[in-house]
């Protein structure tokens, strides 16, 4: 399953998480780097894409490794001291792999990073103290705002329910959830903690 959109513009440095090799292939990418245990990709496909690039970079780590394939791609690719990263994502498969891993974009050292998720039918993005996030309506219509590891403090404008400081959003709390956007554009600031947002093209909010 692939991403309902993909980011705009041409990558410079496409980073396949294990059997995400197949739909980097799929989706017309060249592959520069494959990183994981590779327990999931195929081998075959895995050669024949090697004899094509034969620059391609494999990462190989153990299969009893302490972090997950997405964990080490993302540390990679923080380490290229990007200007960007996008992650694409079918959004499928097991619920634990994917709430580890979208909660995984909230940590400090990723949430610093300017990246951006395309996961499913959705777009993430995510956000720590004293930063801003724009978000545009071509991404989704509805948000939905959750506070990860702790309470978080929030400034957003261009929603039909706007938060202030006045208001904390409570970790796993259901107070950000489903709020649209009614401009172009929205921005959420970070005041305190750190917050992920979730955006989703849907039917406007009766």
């Amino acid at each position: 399953m692939a991403p309902r959109r993909l980011p705009p513009g041409e990558p410079s440095c496409v980073i396949a998480v294990d059997r995400g090799l197949a739909y980097t292939l799929r989706l017309g990418l060249r592959p520069h780097v494959v990183v994981g245990d590779l327990d999931s990709v195929d081998a075959a496909m895995l050669e024949r894409t090697r004899g094509q690039w034969p620059d391609l970079m494999i990462r190989r780590h153990d299969r009893h490794k302490a972090h997950s394939d997405l964990d080490l791609a993302l540390s990679f690719a923080w380490g290229l001291d990007p200007a960007e990263i996008a992650l694409a994502s079918g959004g499928g498969g097991r619920l634990d792999h994917m709430m580890i891993s979208v909660t995984m974009l909230a940590r400090p050292r990723y949430a610093a990073l300017p990246l951006t998720a395309y996961i499913g039918a959705s777009v993430v993005q995510a956000a720590t103290s004293d930063m801003n996030m724009r978000l545009s309506a071509d991404d989704g219509n509805l948000l939905t705002l959750m506070a990860v590891g702790g309470t978080a403090s929030l400034h957003t404008s261009g929603l039909r329910w706007n938060l202030t400081g006045a208001t904390p959003l409570a970790s796993a709390a259901s107070l950000g959830l489903s709020n649209e956007l009614t401009e172009p554009e929205a921005h959420v600031r970070v005041q305190s903690g750190t917050v992920l947002a979730m955006q989703t093209h849907g039917k406007p909010l009766p």
